[in-house]
């Protein structure tokens, strides 16, 4: 396998051909392989430094970024929860290491573990990886105070999050899911009139109605997305300047950048309805997203923040 330092687009895309022809029953939803290979090119474009060395990635998933991330690694240890768990949005360290087989990556070791107990010697990595975990752990400051004790001197968490202005898409998304789901289940009443389901289907139906139902318990409002009670409660308390009070509280890293990588409306709308449609979409416009999104005024507005947070050399 080639070396980090000879990673190229070439590399990355050949990871996601892969995913798509190899690995098509575990991508999580639709167009996903090609959205997170997007968003990783903009990380990319972000990272401190080209060769990122020992490398810890918090929130795995698949191993879909863990296998992006190793192209430009010399070790990498992908951390998850080690079973299946639908809550926090963890699929298992099984079907990491599935994915990883499946790609021929060779340097990832997988540790089960959570990021607030993080079973690792002090100064160990030279960088430590997270989009879109923080939001899902229970102790927020715990975790980042483990991020830190972990990090060599001088080391960074790359570390990105949801925003605020997300959760606004969320709430638009949140009922347009329920005109689709309410659109679907007219249409199987009318098919059932003229046909009986298969079994499979039936199945099908019991599993998206039950699916269906739980959006609904917080309604009228969407359910939250982390480990936050309320979805009002991740409105308020999401913006980026909360997040970096929040990281900065919990350890004395250094945020050397804070930009946002998403900020076309469009996106999260059509990714919403028609998947293929909203990554298109993001394909066009996503290089001026990354430029003008480090603009301060446009920041803010993103649906993600980047936070660039580096440990001191000294104290």
């Amino acid at each position: 396998m080639a070396g980090p330092s000879a990673a190229s687009i070439s590399d990355f895309e050949h990871i996601k051909d892969l995913a798509v022809s190899a690995a098509a029953r575990l991508e999580r939803w639709p167009s996903y392989y090609e959205r997170r290979f997007l968003e990783f090119l903009s990380y990319r474009a972000l990272f401190p430094n080209p060769e990122l060395g020992h490398v810890l990635e918090l929130g795995s998933g698949i191993g879909y970024q863990s296998a992006l991330l190793a192209k430009l690694s010399n070790r990498l240890i992908a951390t998850d929860l080690p079973d299946e768990n639908l809550g926090d949005h963890a699929p298992g360290m099984q079907a990491a290491r599935e994915f990883l087989a499946l790609m021929k990556v060779d340097n990832v070791e997988f540790r089960p573990c959570s990021a607030e107990n993080l079973p690792f010697e002090d100064a160990c990595f030279d960088m430590v990886f997270s989009s879109h975990v923080l939001e899902h752990i229970p102790d927020q400051g715990k975790a980042l105070k483990e991020i830190y004790r972990v990090l060599k001197p001088g080391g960074y968490h790359f570390c990105v999050v949801p925003t605020s202005t997300e959760k606004i898409y969320a709430f638009m998304n949140y009922y347009t899911y329920l005109l689709v789901r309410l659109f679907h289940h007219l249409a199987r009443k009318v098919q059932s009139k003229f046909r009986r389901p298969l079994l499979q289907e039936q199945d099908l139906g019991s599993s998206l109605r039950k699916n269906a139902m739980s959006q609904l318990k917080y309604f009228p409002f969407p359910p939250p997305h982390g480990h936050s009670k309320h979805y009002l409660a991740e409105l308020l308390t999401w913006t980026p300047s909360s997040w970096s009070k929040k990281v900065v509280a919990a350890a004395p890293f250094i945020i050397e950048k804070q930009c946002t990588t998403q900020v076309n409306p469009l996106l999260s709308w059509l990714g919403a309805i028609v998947p293929k449609k909203g990554t298109a979409m993001h394909s066009m416009t996503r290089k001026f997203e990354l430029k003008i999104g480090q603009w301060p005024v446009v920041r803010s507005m993103g649906m993600n923040t980047v936070m660039i947070c580096r440990k001191p050399l000294q104290g």
